[in-house]
């Protein structure tokens, strides 16, 4: 299949930069393979002709675990690939984060929300998202910022519940609810999501079906592509 060549986004910019500071280069399964640039695929697994660019209603910041950049399993960059005006990445630090980030979260306090998991319960849940969505689609002047943590579960737990800079960022919570309608129009998995369904979700909790879907087909794309990965990887160890 022939790859496609994308200009550099944030993710990829974030990724190159933390290569090459690096004191030693990341090695994982698979990282022999012959993959390409953009997909970070095998090669033979490429999947960039389902890659379509558009602009999203709203902002991301990609805030990342460092163990996480380099994964061509990462579903995070995803949001990069198909919203790269509306997205920036930058990698988590407990007590030291960067000052650009700083500066971004500072200029848009009033439209910037943290999209964590919900802790309450049921009945609070719903009272509680219904007000944020409100809250949130009142504030019409700009577009409005989402910080998502990328990472493991138990990562985007530590980040979170160690850093007291985000601590006073407001919560956006995705409640149970939510997210049982969304398995039973989607998928058939345990609730156990990954960054680009969550990210699915959330557009899909503001009223932005159309780009909830693209971007749920895309990561449904890169599912089946890491799968095609790995078993043309099998292949080459028989």
């Amino acid at each position: 299949m022939m790859t496609r060549e994308f200009q550099k986004h944030a993710v990829d910019q974030l990724r190159e930069d933390c290569k090459s500071k690096a004191m030693r280069p990341f090695l994982a399964r698979g990282s022999n393979a012959d993959r390409c640039a953009s997909c970070l695929m095998a090669k033979s697994a490429c999947f960039c002709d389902q890659r379509q660019t558009q602009n999203a209603a709203i902002h991301f910041i990609l805030l990342y675990h460092r163990d996480e950049i380099h994964k061509p399993t990462n579903s995070g960059r995803l949001i990069a690939d198909l919203f790269p005006n509306q997205t920036q990445a930058f990698i988590w630090s407990r007590t030291e984060p960067e000052k650009a980030l700083l500066n971004q979260l500072n200029e848009n306090k009033q439209h910037c929300t943290l999209l964590f998991p919900n802790t309450l319960t049921a009945q609070k849940q719903g009272r509680a998202m219904r007000q944020q969505i409100e809250v949130i689609k009142e504030n019409t002047g700009k577009p409005h910022t989402f910080v998502i943590l990328d990472g493991t579960w138990k990562q985007a737990s530590k980040m979170f519940h160690q850093s007291e800079w985000l601590k006073t960022i407001p919560h956006f919570e995705i409640n149970q609810a939510a997210q049982r309608s969304f398995l039973v129009r989607h998928s058939q998995h345990d609730m156990q999501f990954a960054t680009a369904e969550v990210t699915a979700m959330l557009l899909d909790s503001l009223g932005h079906k159309d780009q909830s879907e693209h971007l749920l087909r895309y990561y449904q794309a890169f599912n089946q592509a890491c799968l095609n990965s790995r078993k043309r990887g099998n292949d080459h160890t028989r």
